[in-house]
């Protein structure tokens, strides 16, 4: 087959950009034909960006990254689309299937021609984020066109919503990249989390959560990475990493005997899979698709309320080794179970029927 990926941009080392790539790499070793279409602004010398916005012509939009991201080892045609001028149909070569990764590709990809490729909608999350354009993400949703949706959650929504019917392809990850032998609990254990000053991300409330177990039990270290600078509200016994390598991040899954998943909502989140393939059990709040992948024996879901977390994460870490030892293998079996390979054939198996 011949497929295009829309794209909103390329640089972007998001979860959901990461996803798409590793299904265009999958795609290729298949012997499919992937192209990558993306509409952003190109970088234009100052005078001409202001006047561009004076004029209502386009965002004023920072320079286009040099860096392709997750896509960089990708050795695939780019097809780049100026947002400043109308769209027109000799920008986008010819496929069997494009495919839209987020709501503003989804608009635009909708509007080319058939020979363009059938148009799937592949929806990572729910991008009703703003309110300035609430009317226009949820008119794409309406669309009746295939879609294709990360977790349960978002089949569910679609439909209540909007009547719609998906297609449910969960994510998985690489066993691979986060390999890692059977290991005893360590002494005293450790707990981990992943920061974000995005509110969705709620890391506040991690920061509380570990205070209060470091409050009951201060043998207990904790630590956490993230890509901004470490947070200001972080205790000195909470060890911070500053974007790690994508080397040393299983290193870290793998050194926490529990892994603190706090989002508010997620689309997915990834961390649950990444945490579960390093052998490390998982506490998770109910977003993304965290009840369909905790099941009370590799890891457990507890509530929003800072203390009552602490009281669960202390529960489990007090657990005897053997118990332990026993939601680390459930955690790897979850994660075998949601291996990057199975996944990146069931999205392509989804590709080729709706081709």
């Amino acid at each position: 087959m011949k497929i295009s990926f829309a794209l909103p941009e390329l640089g972007n080392r998001s979860g959901g950009l990461r996803v798409v790539a590793q299904y265009a790499r999958h795609l290729l070793d298949q012997g499919h034909e992937v192209r990558l279409v993306v509409r952003r602004p190109r970088h234009m010398p100052g005078p001409r960006r202001r006047l561009l916005g004076r004029l209502g012509l386009g965002p004023l939009a920072p320079p286009l990254a040099a860096s392709r991201g997750h896509f960089s080892d990708l050795d695939v045609p780019i097809h780049h689309l100026e947002e400043t001028r109308p769209l027109r149909v000799g920008d986008v070569p010819d496929a069997d299937i494009i495919v839209s990764t987020w709501w503003t590709t989804a608009e635009w990809a909708n509007t080319l021609p058939p020979a363009k490729g059938r148009h799937v909608h592949f929806v990572q999350d729910y991008e009703d984020f703003y309110p300035e354009f609430s009317r226009r993400v949820r008119a794409v949703y309406g669309l009746d066109i295939p879609k294709i949706v990360v977790a349960p959650w978002l089949q569910r929504r679609l439909v209540q919503e909007f009547g719609r019917d998906s297609r449910v392809v969960m994510n998985g990850v690489d066993l691979d990249h986060f390999a890692t032998p059977s290991r005893a609990k360590s002494s005293p254990p450790k707990v981990g989390f992943m920061y974000a000053e995005h509110p969705r991300k709620n890391s506040g409330m991690a920061l509380d959560v570990v205070r209060r177990i470091q409050a009951r039990r201060p043998d207990i270290e904790c630590l956490c990475f993230g890509a901004e600078a470490r947070p200001a509200a972080a205790s000195a016994a909470i060890r911070y990493e500053r974007k790690p390598s994508q080397d040393r991040i299983p290193q870290i899954y793998r050194s926490c005997d529990l892994w603190l998943f706090v989002s508010r909502s997620e689309g997915y989140g990834l961390p649950l899979l990444e945490a579960a393939a390093s052998r490390t059990p998982i506490l998770a709040t109910p977003a993304g698709a965290a009840p369909d992948l905790i099941d009370g024996r590799n890891g457990e879901i507890a509530s929003f309320v800072p203390q009552e977390f602490a009281q669960a994460a202390l529960r489990i870490l007090d657990e005897p080794d053997a118990a332990w030892a026993d939601r680390s293998a459930a955690a790897f079996e979850t994660a075998q179970s949601h291996s990057l390979g199975i996944a990146a054939r069931a999205f392509e198996a989804e590709l080729t029927q709706l081709a």
